[in-house]
């Protein structure tokens, strides 16, 4: 997911420098801001912030902006309050925080990638086929394994586990073990030593491609449906001559066979428009939460 998310990165700088080419146009400040623990566990802080550094060098030499710069923010909070200054061009972040954190009036339209198999990830619930746990009502007291720091797994299994037992996750399976790598996760459940996983629906196909025999040993339970584990918005204050112009272009690497190559190496297969509206199922995911915490019970069960 870096190499798709750090890829557009380096086209919003290149078409950038176009739009201002062609246009003459002149902009005081593009800063981007970038939720680190997202991609955390793919790329040390020093080499991204190098990486990044040497393009945001690059870009900077044009002379039609200003100032250009990347915040790698460890806190949400922190990256919500130097967007609402006006202080940031661009975020990045899990869509989750973004809908839980942000004002969405504040946002304008970004993009996303979608993933290798070009369907969407997809964050899954999936589930050994020899343990009989054919929907959540089945996992009582089963092992679970899941990825670490990610609110986006947390919510929706909690959105499906309140419902049945009144009581979180964490309280209805025996064990309990995050893991930051995905295919760990999915090595746990294949080696029977969990029972229950969740990871994004992505990496679950591209292991299984490799390995047949995974979808022969495991099976998926739940689906939530997303573009992509990171999204990206402009702040409404920015251009909205830049942000059109630069969108469209984006759109039309989709059809640039050199382009179809370089989205092939990054493990991507294509990059879309990221509207608003796309936030929505998050909102209501995160409102059904909010209201499904009311209703836990931690009395034990009789």
């Amino acid at each position: 997911m870096i190499r798709i998310i750090f890829f557009s990165f380096l086209l919003c700088m290149q078409f950038l420098n176009t739009v201002l080419a062609k246009e003459k146009l002149i902009i005081p400040e593009f800063s981007i801001g970038w939720y680190f623990p997202s991609i955390n566990n793919r790329i040390s802080r020093t080499d991204f912030q190098v990486a990044i550094n040497f393009w945001i060098a690059e870009f900077s030499k044009t002379h039609k902006i200003e100032h250009s710069n990347i915040t790698l923010f460890d806190h949400i909070e922190k990256m919500q309050s130097a967007f609402n200054k006006g202080q940031l061009s661009i975020i990045v972040a899990p869509p989750l925080l973004i809908a839980k954190h942000f004002d969405l009036s504040l946002l304008a339209d970004g993009f996303a990638s979608l993933s290798a198999t070009g369907k969407p990830y997809g964050m899954v619930v999936l589930a050994r086929k020899d343990k009989h746990i054919n929907q959540i009502s089945d996992i009582k007291n089963s092992r679970l394994v899941i990825l670490e720091n990610d609110e986006l797994a947390d919510e929706f299994l909690d959105s499906l586990v309140i419902p049945q037992f009144k009581q979180p996750f964490t309280h209805v399976f025996s064990s309990v073990l995050h893991l930051h790598k995905q295919n760990s996760i999915i090595h746990q459940l294949f080696f029977d030593k969990a029972d229950v996983g969740v990871v994004y629906l992505e990496t679950f196909n591209l292991m299984a491609k490799l390995n047949p025999q995974i979808k022969n040993t495991i099976k998926i339970i739940a689906n939530f449906p997303i573009n992509s584990p990171n999204y990206s918005f402009f702040h409404i204050q920015f251009p909205e001559q830049l942000r059109t112009y630069f969108i469209a272009e984006i759109l039309k690497l989709n059809q640039s066979a050199k382009s179809q190559q370089i989205m092939s190496d990054f493990k991507m297969s294509a990059l879309i428009k990221c509207p608003v509206e796309s936030l929505k199922p998050f909102v209501r995911l995160n409102k059904k939460y909010t209201k499904l915490k009311q209703t836990i019970s931690y009395e034990p069960e009789l």
